[in-house]
C-alpha cells in the first residue's frame, strides 16, 4: 500500500513538471506514440531533480506515517517541536541520546555528525568513527554544524543548560531551519519519558516500547524492594565522583541513582548539585559505604575500552589509604568499591544501579544478576558484542 501511494504521488509529480501540450509527454519523436526509450529519457529526467524526488518520499511519508499532519512533540526542555518532514540529517552532541536511539531500535544512519566525546568512545561507538565531529556542547564548532546541513540538532536539556541554550539561539538566528531537540538520557526521573518521546519522534514506537519494557523490569527489579527501606534504616552511603572529593547533592542524577538502591547520601543535604567536600566531613558522617567513580577525569582507565584492573586495585587501595579513613566502617567493614561511568553515568544507569544494590544490601538483592543484564544491554539493544561487559573492567572488587 505505502509503495502503491508513492508511485501515485510521483506520477503526479511528474505530470506538474512535464507541461500539457498537444502531444504526449515525452514523445520526442512527434509519432504521437511513447517509446519505451522516450519514457526511460523522461523519467530519468525527472529522477535527476533531486529535490522533486526527495519531496514525493517526504510527502509519501508524511501522509502515510504521520496521517498527512506535521510532527509535534515536547522535549525534556519542556519546549514543542514542530517537524514537517523525516530527519534525513541529524547531528547529535550528547551521546547519550544517540545510545538511546540505538537502544530503541532506530537506524541511525541519518547521523553525519557527531561531538567528540562520541568519537572518543571507539569500542562503544564504533560505526561513526570516520563521522565528522562538531566539537562538544561546551566548544561547539558552529561553522561545521552548519556545513553539514543538518535537519536536527540534538542537545542536554539540562546538563550545561546556558551552553545549551546558546547553541539553540545561535543556530535559531543563524540556520533557523534546523530544529533543536534537547535531552538529558541519564536522570531517573525523566527518562522514561524520554524513551516514549524519542520513540514517537524517531517513529520506533515499536523497538521503543520493547526496550522501555527491558528497562522498566530492571529498574523495578531494584526500586520496588529498595522503596520498602525506612528512611532511617538506609545504609549511609559515601558518593565520589572521579574529581577527589566531590560529591553529589539531592537533585543531581547520582543522588537519584543512589536512592533507587536503597541508600542514604550522607551529602544529600549540600547546597551545591555537587559540592566539594571537606575531609574532616566525611570522617565525621561515617559512611557504611564508600563508591568512588571512575572513567573521566585524572581517572580514565576500564570501561569499554577494557584492560585496566590494575589501575582499579590502585585507586582502591589509594582510597582506602586516605588520612583517617581507617576509622570509617566503610573501610573497617571492606565495603569500599570502585565503579565506572560507562555504566551509571548514561542511559546504562540501570545496570549500575543493580551493583549499587548487590553493595548496599546484600542479603536482599542476592538474586541480581546485573553482569547478564549488561550482556543483554549490549547484543540486544546496542547491536555490541556482549562479551564486552566484562565486570572486571567496570567494577572493583570483582
Amino acid at each position: 500500500m505505502k509503495f502503491f501511494h508513492l508511485a501515485l504521488l510521483l506520477a503526479t509529480l511528474f505530470s506538474i513538471v512535464v507541461p500539457a501540450s498537444g502531444v504526449l509527454p515525452g514523445d520526442t519523436s512527434g509519432n504521437d506514440h511513447l517509446e519505451k526509450p522516450e519514457l526511460s529519457r523522461l523519467v530519468l529526467a525527472a529522477l535527476k531533480d533531486d529535490q522533486i524526488v526527495q519531496d514525493a518520499r517526504d510527502a509519501a511519508y508524511v501522509y502515510i506515517v504521520w496521517n498527512g499532519s506535521p510532527k509535534r512533540i515536547t522535549d525534556s526542555s519542556g519546549k514543542e517541536r514542530v517537524i514537517r518532514r523525516p530527519l534525513h540529517r541529524i547531528v547529535v552532541l550528547n551521546s547519550e541520546t544517540l545510545e538511546t536511539m540505538r537502544s530503541i531500535g532506530y537506524d541511525t544512519t541519518p547521523v553525519i555528525g557527531v561531538d567528540k566525546f562520541i568519537l572518543q568512545k571507539k569500542e562503544f561507538f564504533p560505526e561513526f568513527a570516520g563521522t565528522p565531529g562538531v566539537g562538544s556542547i561546551w566548544a561547539p564548532d558552529y561553522e561545521k554544524i552548519v556545513s553539514l546541513r543538518p535537519d536536527a540538532v540534538f542537545l542536554y536539556a539540562t546538563v550545561s543548560k546556558s551552553s545549551g541554550d546558546a547553541i539553540e539561539e545561535k543556530l535559531a538566528t543563524t540556520s533557523p531551519e534546523i530544529t533543536v531537540f534537547r535531552f538529558d538520557g541519564y536522570l531517573p526521573k525523566t527518562y522514561s519519558e524520554e524513551i516514549r518521546v524519542l520513540s514517537d519522534l524517531l517513529d520506533c514506537q515499536a523497538t521503543g516500547r520493547e526496550f522501555l519494557d527491558f528497562y522498566t523490569t530492571n529498574i523495578d527489579a531494584v526500586t520496588s524492594r529498595s522503596a520498602e527501606i525506612p528512611k532511617e534504616d538506609r545504609i549511609r552511603v559515601y558518593f565520589e565522583t572521579w574529581t577527589d572529593y566531590k560529591s553529589c547533592a539531592a537533585g543531581s542524577g547520582y543522588d537519584q541513582k543512589i536512592m533507587m538502591a536503597g541508600g542514604s547520601n550522607i551529602f544529600g543535604d549540600e547546597t551545591a548539585e555537587y559540592p566539594e567536600i571537606d575531609p574532616e566531613a566525611i570522617l565525621k558522617r561515617s559512611p557504611q559505604v564508600v563508591v568512588k567513580l571512575v572513567g573521566a577525569g585524572k581517572y580514565i582507565f576500564g570501561g569499554y575500552e577494557g584492560g585496566a584492573n590494575a589501575s582499579f586495585q590502585q585507586v582502591h587501595r589509594d582510597i582506602i589509604s586516605r588520612k583517617g579513613w581507617e576509622s570509617l566502617p566503610a573501610v573497617r567493614d571492606g565495603r569500599t568499591y570502585i565503579l565506572h561511568t560507562d555504566i551509571l553515568g548514561g542511559p546504562h544507569f540501570f545496570i549500575g544501579v543493580q551493583y549499587m544494590a548487590e553493595w548496599f544490601y546484600p542479603e536482599k538483592f542476592g538474586d541480581l544478576d546485573p553482569e547478564t543484564v549488561h550482556a543483554e544491554y549490549l547484543s540486544r539493544f546496542q547491536g555490541l558484542n556482549k562479551k564486552l561487559n566484562d565486570r572486571q573492567n567496570f567494577i572493583y572488587p570483582v
